[in-house]
């Protein structure tokens, strides 16, 4: 099958597509610097780890009016030939697989004056309703032509460099950040000096790629080479006779996954499933199932020597499925073994219940 994965997000209510191969990272929204003499559709700059970060006004670009920054909208960056730019959005959805012959590429003439020429690779009918795929190079490509300074530059400009360490006044006329208060402002602050941070030893090869999502109010770390994708749960299917961590199927565009509960797993709480929860849908050789989280945040690149072991003291049999913990924002994450607790006993159904 001749099937895409797309990253779904957000803008204004409306339901948007990006190829998953164009996307790099993404994360919640950092402090944006403005810098002068920038076009309209460029809003600022961030310093990610050491380079310069373009940063689309995507709603100007799609021609839509741009609601106020939120503390929960996102950061996409993507890359194209070497060359990347990030986007805000509102609310980042799913990966999702579309076939080839569910894209309409030719859309009433109408449709194709409502964005610039090239922009949208087609439209999509998924389950959650009809979605715009739009195309990264041309985006990437018009945010090179329309930013006046080299963003894959060091940041070794005194004067930008300056800039950077006092983002708020540059920020402030814009008028992008007035609505929220110093609290949120310094969360905003501190999501950046995260991302500004470079590791001396740090070899992009060696990065571990981890989705980072929410259980019972703590970080855990999955695995990208494990993660399959990420979805709303709409409907659950309760099994009978089942244990407590299975909490039912889902259908997953037609195909039915098991969604577990790996709280009790992992020594949390085995709290109730919310009514707007989120899976990972992971897979490892033949097995497939979606793990019921809280939240899924965004995605992070750790360096292995930033990976701490639990203290043998401390080591309990529920350990046995944690590969360590690594700082992530103002606290601790714990990066789960998903090879191991996908084969676990633990997760197995006895059939003679």
């Amino acid at each position: 099958m001749n099937d895409q994965s797309y990253l779904m997000f957000k803008l204004n209510h409306s339901r948007y597509g990006i190829p998953a191969t164009a996307v790099q990272e993404l994360f919640f929204l950092p402090e944006v610097t403005a810098i002068a003499e920038t076009p309209s559709t460029i809003l600022g700059v961030i310093n990610l780890r050491g380079k310069f970060l373009p940063v689309m006004d995507l709603y100007h670009r799609l021609k839509q009016a741009r609601p106020p920054f939120q503390l929960t909208d996102s950061m996409i960056v993507l890359e194209w030939q070497t060359q990347r730019i990030g986007i805000i959005v509102s609310q980042v959805d799913s990966v999702q697989a579309i076939a080839a012959d569910q894209i309409t590429a030719n859309v009433c003439d109408q449709s194709k004056e409502s964005l610039p020429d090239g922009l949208m690779m087609g439209i999509a009918n998924v389950e959650q309703g009809i979605v715009t795929l739009l195309n990264p190079e041309i985006l990437v490509q018009h945010a090179l032509i329309e930013t006046t300074f080299n963003h894959n530059s060091d940041f070794n400009n005194s004067s930008v460099d300056d800039a950077l360490k006092h983002p708020s006044d540059s920020v402030l006329n814009q008028d992008l950040y007035d609505h929220f208060d110093s609290q949120e402002r310094q969360i905003f602050q501190q999501r950046s000096e995260t991302l500004r941070c470079l590791l001396a030893d740090e070899n992009s090869a060696e990065l571990l790629p981890l989705a980072v999502v929410g259980l019972a109010g703590e970080y855990f770390g999955f695995s990208l080479e494990t993660v399959h994708e990420f979805t709303e749960i709409h409907k659950i299917t309760p099994i009978p006779c089942c244990p407590p961590h299975i909490v039912g199927n889902i259908n997953l565009r037609g195909e039915i996954v098991t969604l577990i509960n790996i709280n009790d797993v992992v020594d949390l709480p085995m709290n109730a499933v919310r009514s707007h929860q989120h899976a990972v849908v992971v897979r490892l050789d033949q097995r497939v199932a979606g793990i019921a989280v809280d939240d899924i945040f965004d995605v992070t690149y750790i360096h292995p020597s930033q990976i701490t072991t639990t203290p043998i003291a401390l080591h309990s049999v529920k350990d046995d499925y944690l590969q360590g913990v690594a700082p992530y924002r103002d606290r601790m994450m714990s990066i789960i073994n998903l090879s191991k607790l996908l084969t676990s006993e633990v997760l197995v159904v006895n059939e003679e219940i």
